[in-house]
């Protein structure tokens, strides 16, 4: 048995802590406007389906003025919204119309690198002497020679590139259009915390930081150590251009502006990699850091509830003192987890297991935008892709991330009532069965069971904020307790075809995936032992034991 103690005592819980994100990924979500790209007044037109959910808080994929060239992960205008998804007025009514609805909102902040679009790289390229020249990262050009064996993440190739009005190799660690920022330039991190100023001013309610490890480079611009893998970029141990020390303490200077504001804004930064550890370092020692980082160690997993509680228990342990845990299965980067762990007829099953694995472990879940739905991944022609890492890569699969991004699927009418145009992307042609308007009328579907989830979260806080102990479960089980306040709850998933005998204490089924809600615990089955039940092939059971 392993006990998590709850480290916050009785002192009031900040609001993400309990919360449950939905991330959007805004070209795909909805389109508003006919153009066939999903835009923010869409996002607005579907608040109630949200607010229905019962999710707390979207995290909102880039929307800001943006050549295009890493669909807004290549920012020309941190400050102006790109025409693509609307206007300014769209956004701050689209803010105000989730508060009303009690939805917090926090937006991607990108400030690794610009786009090379944006004015200060325009500045920074034409003079050594430009005051802004230092705002990114430049090395001499002697020669062909490159400065040493950093790779571009989406063009699989060196990651320098000249700029020949200077005579130097400028930096870019996933493509030449998003040149890298130089931290360690007091004038460029004023800058950027004036951006954070801007949209906490506007009211967000904190911010999504894009490859938060990677804003600072090493200061002597040493080669990684070889590592042997297929892709390129994954063949180095990334440990000096990115995942340095020294980033840890603009950690403490955005928590410190962060914490200038009222409301409790979060920080959540993307840790690149799936090292516990470094997310875990991310939070600081004294709370000083970020608020949460991801750990990615799930979008990795294998089908195992073995697997699953290793990397959860790792997740628990690295964290220091007062940190909170965060979850995910899916984001716009990693193939969606309804597809990684299909498996024909157990494929919905599944889903609904790892859904009770999200919701109700100890730690603040994120949904992806059509999980909900068990939204699926397909195969693209080349004709297809949009992402600059699939082209780069092709014809390799599963390296590009336009599969897990395609257009979320409302009804079974045209390009599943997204878009009235064709969409950017094409739709999964399983969307004539698996919609969302389908799955509303239905009571037992995907969509129905999130909801189940969601609602007994929100009414029971020990499924939110509890201490979580770890229970003896069978082979291919999981199960743990959840307490707070004296409420205990236990939670059992059965993450094999073959049915389970669990040992269970007395109490009442709150949530069960096999349809028992109210009935006793210990319900006889003649399969059974005294003091036993049977828990079913990817079956969830939700215990009350007081």
């Amino acid at each position: 048995m392993n006990k998590l103690r709850n480290t916050h005592g009785k002192a009031p819980r900040p609001w993400w802590q309990s919360a449950v994100f939905y991330q959007i990924y805004p070209r795909s979500f909805q389109d508003s406007n006919g153009d066939g790209v999903g835009d923010l007044r869409g996002i607005h037109n579907r608040l109630d389906y949200l607010e229905a959910l019962g999710v707390d808080a979207l995290w909102i994929s880039p929307f800001f003025k943006s050549p295009m060239k890493d669909f807004g992960y290549d920012i020309a205008d941190y400050t102006a919204i790109d025409p693509l998804f609307g206007t300014m007025d769209d956004f701050k009514e689209l803010l105000a119309a989730a508060h009303a609805r009690d939805i917090r909102m926090v937006v991607d902040l990108v400030v690794n690198h610009s786009s090379d679009e944006h004015p200060w790289f325009k500045e920074a390229c034409s003079s050594r002497d430009n005051p802004k020249h230092d705002w990114y990262i430049w090395r001499p050009m002697l020669g062909r020679r490159k400065p040493n064996n950093w790779i571009s993440l989406f063009e699989q190739r060196s990651a320098w590139y000249p700029n020949p009005a200077t005579g130097e190799w400028y930096l870019g660690t996933f493509t030449r259009n998003q040149p890298e920022f130089n931290w360690r330039n007091a004038e460029l991190r004023k800058a950027v915390y004036g951006v954070a100023r801007f949209w906490l001013d506007l009211g967000v309610d904190g911010f999504r930081m894009d490859v938060a490890t990677a804003y600072i480079k090493d200061e002597e611009f040493r080669s990684n150590p070889f590592k042997w893998k297929l892709v390129p970029d994954l063949m180095q141990e990334h440990i000096y251009d990115r995942n340095r020390p020294e980033v840890l303490e603009i950690f403490k200077e955005f928590r410190a502006l962060a914490e200038e504001y009222p409301g409790d804004r979060v920080l959540i930064g993307e840790t690149h990699g799936q090292d516990p550890a470094l997310a875990a370092a991310a939070h600081g020692e004294a709370g000083d850091g970020l608020h949460m980082a991801f750990n990615f160690e799930f979008l990795s997993s294998p089908w195992s509830a073995a697997e699953f509680y290793r990397r959860a228990l790792r997740w628990y342990e690295a964290l220091p003192s007062g940190a909170w845990p965060n979850f995910t299965l899916s984001n716009h980067d990693q193939r969606r987890h309804y597809w990684r762990y299909r498996a024909g007829p157990y494929s919905e099953p599944r889903a609904r297991v790892a859904a009770a694995l999200l919701l109700l472990l100890r730690g603040t879940p994120f949904l992806y935008y059509g999980e909900e739905l068990g939204m699926s991944c397909v195969t693209l022609p080349r004709k297809a892709l949009r992402d600059p890492l699939g082209l780069a890569t092709w014809p390799l699969q599963g390296l590009g991330r336009d599969p897990e991004r395609t257009p979320m699927q409302w009804d079974d009418g045209p390009n599943a009532g997204f878009s009235s145009a064709e969409p950017w992307l094409p739709v999964n042609p399983d969307y004539e069965e698996k919609n969302a308007s389908a799955a509303e009328a239905d009571a037992s579907s995907l969509l129905s069971w999130y909801k189940s989830l969601l609602k007994l979260r929100r009414a029971e806080p020990a499924l939110a904020l509890g201490e979580l102990i770890w229970l003896d479960a069978p082979k291919g089980c999981l199960a743990w307790e959840r307490e707070l306040e004296g409420r205990r709850l236990a939670v059992y998933l059965n993450f094999r075809r073959k049915a389970a005998a669990i040992s269970t204490p007395g109490g009442t089924i709150l949530l069960g995936s096999a349809q028992r809600q109210g009935r006793s615990a210990q319900a006889v089955d003649e399969r059974a032992r005294p003091g036993e039940r049977i828990l079913e092939s990817y079956e969830v059971l939700v215990l009350a034991l007081g």
